[in-house]
């Protein structure tokens, strides 16, 4: 039970980051969707999903921001890197990041798309300020060899499996895991293994200890219980030597959060972003 229980929380880790089976070689040029004048917010989706999945709160700050909504390589429309690996995803990004100006510009990402960001915001800490991360983990809870076996055994005889555990697992309720599982579905299996095995052995702890850009993390209730509080959080996900950051709490919300409390998230986007923007 107690390895089954891990496989399922490497499927919450991955289900931060659908996708096509595209793969490319060198830097992959990815897909934006952008709107709006004003200071900059780039926004990365999670597994499963595509860069529109952002819209309902992109619709809030339209008036006043910048909006950049972007694929993770190998979703939506963007191709995957091949070989694969975080730096090539980072590289990426910055793509994007480094087209905008780096004195008004915030990232904020999903889930697995958070690793993704602070991996970027150690190397390029100078194309934004601020880094607000949803719902991410920093590592993998799977440690022992013979749990990653086991996983990477799964991925090819019980995948359909591993999709509703990550629905189940980041789901509020039954409309949200059946919306994880439908969008999951649809996508490349070749990518979300990739993306899978890359979870396994993840860890960007350690880059978060000395990040530059404000740094925000923002958690569901389905993430953060309303009765856990943030030092314990913290040191689950790995932020407990972070430095300067701060944690707001979203109720009423789980992996879909951009869509299911739009005008919380945007508020909360907007005043992290005047704050980082203006921060000395």
């Amino acid at each position: 039970m107690k390895r089954l229980m891990k496989i399922c929380a490497v499927t919450a880790l991955a289900a931060g980051l659908g996708a096509t089976g595209l793969r490319a070689d060198g830097p992959v040029a990815l897909k934006t969707t952008e709107f709006g004048h004003g200071p900059t917010i780039v926004m990365l989706h999670g597994l499963g999903s595509a860069r529109m999945v952002w819209l309902p709160t992109a619709k809030k700050l339209l008036a006043t921001h910048h909006i950049v909504m972007v694929d993770l390589p190998g979703h939506g429309d963007s191709a995957l890197p091949d070989p694969f690996s975080l730096d090539a995803c980072a590289a990426a990004l910055d793509q994007v990041l480094a087209t905008q100006n780096p004195d008004s510009t915030v990232l904020v990402a999903v889930g697995f798309g958070s690793i993704v960001a602070i991996t970027e915001a150690q190397a390029h800490p100078e194309h934004m300020r601020g880094l607000a991360v949803i719902d991410g983990s920093t590592r993998s809870p799977m440690k022992v060899p013979e749990q990653q076996q086991m996983f990477f055994q799964m991925m090819d005889t019980r995948y359909d499996d591993i999709l509703r555990s990550m629905a189940q697992g980041q789901g509020r309720d039954s409309v949200e895991r059946a919306e994880l599982l439908a969008t999951a579905q649809a996508v490349s299996p070749v990518t979300m293994k990739t993306y899978m095995r890359a979870a396994v052995n993840v860890d960007v702890s350690a880059a978060v200890k000395t990040m530059k850009p404000s740094f925000l993390f923002i958690g569901s209730d389905r993430r953060w219980p309303a009765d856990k509080d943030w030092p314990t959080l913290a040191k689950e996900l790995g932020y407990e030597d972070a430095g300067p950051i701060t944690a707001r709490r979203v109720a009423d919300a789980g992996a879909l959060m951009m869509k299911e409390q739009p005008d919380t998230l945007a508020a909360i986007l907007a005043d992290f972003t005047a704050k980082a923007i203006t921060k000395k």
